[in-house]
């Protein structure tokens, strides 16, 4: 029995999709489709990963709070009280 989703064309791909699909590779939402579907997701902002900022933080301690805001695409003071958070 043939798979159906060796059916798929980039065109039945919903906006969605498509956007993914621009990232990810169409190989990909064939085996999220396949896989996941009729799930949803949620895919947070970098500041709901905070362990992975505080890392991050943590390798880069040579560059100011600014440097490190820009390159997350945080707030200087987001990463202020992250780090306070962390300390107390």
């Amino acid at each position: 029995m043939k798979d159906v989703y060796e059916l798929l064309t980039q065109e039945d791909l919903t906006s969605d999709l498509q956007l993914l699909q621009d990232f990810c590779g169409f190989d990909t939402i064939k085996v999220l489709l396949r896989n996941f579907g009729g799930l949803s997701f949620y895919i947070p902002k970098i500041t709901r990963l905070e362990s992975l900022v505080l890392k991050y933080v943590k390798e880069h301690s040579d560059k100011t709070y600014k440097q490190m805001a820009k390159e997350l695409n945080v707030s200087e003071q987001y990463l202020k009280t992250l780090i306070k958070k962390q300390l107390n």
